[in-house]
């Protein structure tokens, strides 16, 4: 008998340490609680709604009670969270025996209803089963969803995805009052064809005919198709050079002609002499005109020497190529005679293939 009541003693003491030791941890949050209660109701009576939130929901992650729930939904509901706001004043106003819901009933259902005024329902159905939710940019479920989505009335946007699905992504507008509803059948991503393999049938080897003889293979030699006849590219090229041979003698004829009329001008107005260059009649033009006139002769009868000489030399380069490219199997014989001689106007030269 003792020692049965010093056993039940001992268990009452533990139970009793047991209780104090649990509720040490429930005294500290409900202190917390408090704090942070007391911190966002001074901030909402400053104006503050935006400011006070946070403090009210670290209250209700502490201890979700309907009085933190129904703070948290005043705070909601002065902020501009409607939606949010409707969920958790329903929450507190489902305590009915709860003391602070009993107090605060009144205004708790004014709130109510107007986040009530303020919000619209959303449905989001479909497959598969597990594919996520996302409204606004938040993960709300995965399908089925077991209830209705509340959403502020405005403009929403709904994406519900799932491996080895196709995403879809919708917009829809959320009306006060209203129920919208939205069905989202995922379609599953299609696999790569993969191209069909062709299928190669080897021919059987066909034996040779008896009456038709046997030609081994020849070997091939490639051809260059931009690679001619030498003759025929040294016949190209003399004929090049014949061409530019006429154009320098050309430009040297005129560039000749030029110094001409230059001199007979110079020699109306000016004169050389073993002195120099000097005007005739200093009022019609100056000494330094007839320098200017009798430089421009002297260059325009060097350029004119320079082009004769080009052609001659361009000339015998043309002979020389003509006769390079003659017929190997020719019984003519080719010739190119290049003859210069001065003339009153010049340096003719005459050329004879």
């Amino acid at each position: 008998m003792v020692g049965e009541m010093v056993l039940r003693a001992f268990v009452m003491v533990l139970v009793a340490a047991a209780i104090t030791l649990s509720s040490v941890p429930a005294r500290a949050d409900a202190a917390e609680v408090e704090k942070l209660i007391t911190k966002g109701n001074d901030l909402r009576r400053e104006g503050k709604p935006g400011a006070a939130l946070p403090y009210f929901q670290q209250a209700y992650e502490l201890t979700r009670t309907p009085r933190t729930a129904g703070q948290l939904g005043l705070a909601e509901l002065s902020a501009g969270y409607p939606a949010e706001a409707f969920d958790h004043l329903t929450s507190a106003l489902d305590a009915p025996n709860d003391p602070w819901t009993q107090r605060y009933r009144g205004m708790l259902s004014e709130a109510l209803t107007k986040a009530r005024a303020r919000v619209g329902e959303l449905v989001v159905a479909g497959r598969p089963s597990g594919a996520e939710v996302i409204v606004n940019g938040h993960t709300v479920g995965t399908l089925p969803l077991p209830s209705t989505i509340k959403l502020a009335a405005s403009n929403a946007e709904v994406l519900v995805r799932a491996p080895g699905h196709i995403e879809r992504r919708e917009h829809v507008k959320i009306a006060i009052g209203r129920k919208e509803e939205l069905t989202f059948n995922l379609e599953p991503v299609p696999k790569p064809v993969e191209p069909a393999k062709p299928v190669v049938v080897p021919l059987p080897p066909q034996p040779p005919r008896p009456d038709s003889p046997i030609v081994p293979p020849q070997p091939v030699t490639p051809v260059d198709p931009d690679e001619g006849p030498p003759t025929n590219r040294l016949r190209t090229y003399a004929w090049i050079a014949g061409g530019s041979a006429l154009a320098a003698a050309g430009t040297g004829l005129v560039l000749h002609l030029v110094a001409r009329s230059t001199i007979s001008e110079f020699g109306v107005d000016c004169t050389h002499s073993s002195a120099g260059v000097d005007t005739k009649d200093p009022s019609a033009v100056s000494s330094a005109q007839c320098s200017a006139r009798y430089q421009d002769w002297e260059n325009q009868r060097l350029w004119s020497i320079v082009g004769y000489a080009t052609g001659a030399a361009l000339a015998v380069t043309s002979g020389v190529l003509f006769w390079m490219s003659r017929p190997a199997d020719s019984t003519k014989e080719a010739h190119a005679f290049i003859t210069c001689a001065p003339t009153p106007n010049g340096v003719l030269c005459r050329s004879t293939f």
